[in-house]
């Protein structure tokens, strides 16, 4: 799967996360995570300027990610989402991955396109219910 920033937030428990038991799956090798270089400065900056962490933090929670996730490097430009650029961005890095899900909060721009390229794009209560009903 590949997670956009907010959902990674959401997940880790900043702020007031919910998702604790997507992070748990994750933890757990249910479902393998990818990540990308921009989704991580993406979620670098959100961390200092939404939840206001030390550089220090910044870089544990960046690592511990990294320690759950494989990176890819995207190589094809995609240009789906014209409102916000950097969706599009996600939407790379689930392609390199060849991901089978996106889990997104996006309800504006990702989640409406249902899928892409073969890859599911579910909202994460949408993604649990579907493949973990028991969390």
């Amino acid at each position: 799967i590949v997670c956009d920033t907010n959902v990674l937030l959401s997940m880790l428990g900043f702020p007031g996360g919910r998702l604790d038991s997507l992070w748990e799956i994750i933890q757990n090798g249910d479902v393998q995570l990818f990540l990308s270089e921009f989704i991580l400065q993406e979620l670098a900056k959100n961390l200092r300027v939404k939840v206001r962490l030390e550089t220090n933090d910044v870089q544990t929670v960046l690592g511990l990610l990294k320690g759950r996730a494989k990176m890819v490097e995207p190589t094809e430009r995609i240009h789906v989402v014209r409102r916000k650029d950097s969706d599009n961005r996600i939407l790379e890095c689930a392609v390199a991955a060849n991901a089978q899900v996106l889990v997104t909060g996006n309800f504006k721009d990702l989640v409406p396109l249902k899928s892409f390229q073969g890859i599911a794009i579910l909202a994460p209560r949408a993604f649990l219910d579907h493949y973990f009903p028991t969390h």
